[in-house]
């Protein structure tokens, strides 16, 4: 069975992450659960994103997130005015800089639209089995509905062109949220997880197209994924209430945001602290809390004021504007038109890819002889089972357990059984190694496919490493 995980509020009692079921931290039933996803995806591995089926051979559907994006998209009469800091509607940052920010256009590094290549592409710079682990706890370890889940995942990554924007980046981002700091992602809670802040103060449904809340979403979330370093997996999301009001209610974007979370990013959430919440918001919390998915709702956690924080954030990581320690205020720095320019070495950027590719192939095979190992030792421990719970088998032919003939069986298969078991954690270990190796090529990749960030220009991000105190001693 699958280990059970202790509640939000005593990991930050404890100040210890409940790592069961995650990568490093499985029992034998999750371990041989994993396996069985894998398998499913590699029969897959030939098949178009177009043509994918699912675990009963049905046809893999993106979600309606019920949202008319021309219906809640409705542009100023006067197109050149300003929304924030001289940024005009629908103006992205590039447009807003008046320069080209990225030197080349966009070209896929996948060989094909097969599953193999949309879903290496999708693991980006994860431990692919970390990416994999979210799908199966979300789906509480059922197999069939974790396959379809991130099938669904990989083909909306597609559809949706989800590499494209990672390779923009913030470049093609609304301007105005940016400069605005709609989202930004500052420190970490006691846990270690990286924070999220989401001031909604800041945030007016009229002020930018839908189409442009799509686009933010997604980039703060794959700009989040750098910061996820194991065993640190997930994030603390902190939607600030101060000073909300009716005007900022944005019931397009609250729909889709759930639907992404839920659907396309599942379990990348350790805790949400609704902070500060106006005397209105219950209300507005009973209308939302139907859209919420249950492994959300358990993370939610309301706190009114600095002494609330504090029980998940410690006082020096904490910004000075919500009763911490921490001096650091958001402000947005434009990327400069030289910051992109390693992405136009083609030569780098195709050497980087072979590396990654390759290992992806050792990976593979990898995977595979980890899934017959693993098969056997169910085969073996079934048999063993059989022999020693005569009840258990239906044909009700058991030999009798005290007939010497049983117990020589009983001998050779717990021997073969054992020997089964050791093979499949070495190669476990050994399919480990080589997905690290995999992560830390992508990482090298990743230069070459990802435009600059502001957490690049501030100094926390660089290829390997998310380091705090450098953007924290600019502010002290």
């Amino acid at each position: 069975m699958a280990q059970p995980i202790e509640k939000t509020l005593v990991q930050f009692e404890k100040g210890r992450i409940d790592l069961k079921g995650c990568y490093k931290h499985l029992n034998d039933f999750e371990r041989h659960r994993l396996q069985e996803l894998w398998q499913m995806c590699i029969e897959r591995f030939d098949t178009p994103i177009e043509s994918l089926t699912g675990a009963k051979n049905s046809n893999i559907s993106l979600p309606n997130i019920g949202v008319d994006e021309k219906e809640v998209s409705k542009p100023p009469k006067n197109p050149n005015a300003k929304v924030f800091m001289d940024c005009i509607y629908d103006q992205n940052v590039s447009q807003k800089v008046g320069k080209k920010l990225v030197p080349v256009d966009f070209v896929s590094t996948c060989k094909d639209n097969t599953l193999r290549s949309q879903m290496w592409e999708s693991f980006r710079e994860d431990v692919p089995d970390t990416l994999a682990l979210r799908f199966l706890r979300a789906r509480n370890w059922d197999v069939e509905k974790a396959l379809d889940m991130i099938l669904t995942t990989i083909k909306w990554r597609y559809m949706d062109n989800v590499e494209e924007k990672i390779f923009y980046g913030e470049t093609l981002n609304e301007a105005s949220l940016m400069y605005k700091g709609t989202s930004f992602i500052h420190g970490v809670d006691k846990l270690g997880h990286p924070i999220i802040w989401s001031p909604s103060a800041a945030h007016f449904q009229k002020d930018q197209p839908f189409s442009q809340m799509k686009r933010y979403l997604v980039w703060i979330m794959e700009t989040a994924r750098k910061f996820l370093h194991y065993p640190h997996e997930k994030v603390c999301l902190i939607m600030d209430l101060s000073n909300h009001s009716t005007a900022n209610m944005d019931w397009p974007f609250v729909k889709m945001f759930l639907k992404y979370l839920s659907t396309f990013y599942p379990e990348c959430l350790g805790v949400a602290i609704v902070y500060n919440g106006p005397w209105f918001f219950p209300a507005v919390f009973k209308l939302i809390s139907p859209l919420i998915d249950p492994n959300v709702a358990m993370k939610i956690q309301f706190v009114k004021n600095e002494e609330g924080l504090l029980k998940f954030i410690n006082k020096d990581q904490l910004i000075k504007i919500r009763g911490g320690d921490n001096n650091y205020e958001y402000e947005y720095i434009p990327p400069n038109e030289n910051e992109n320019i390693k992405m136009a070495n083609l030569e780098e950027k195709q050497i980087a890819l072979e590396k990654r590719n390759i290992i992806i192939d050792e990976l593979t095979e990898l995977t595979n002889k980890w899934i017959e190992a693993g098969n056997l030792t169910k085969e073996l421990d079934s048999k063993l089972d059989n022999l020693t719970n005569p009840k258990s088998n239906n044909n009700g032919n058991n030999k009798n357990n005290d007939d010497p003939e049983s117990d020589d069986d009983i001998d050779e298969i717990t021997k073969k059984l054992d020997e089964a078991i050791k093979n499949e954690l070495e190669i476990h270990q050994l399919r480990d190694e080589c997905q690290e190796r995999f992560a830390a090529a992508a990482r090298n990749l990743d230069q070459y496919t990802r435009a600059r960030s502001l957490y690049n220009r501030i100094g926390v991000l660089d290829e390997d490493n998310v380091d705090w105190s450098k953007v924290q001693k600019q502010f002290m």
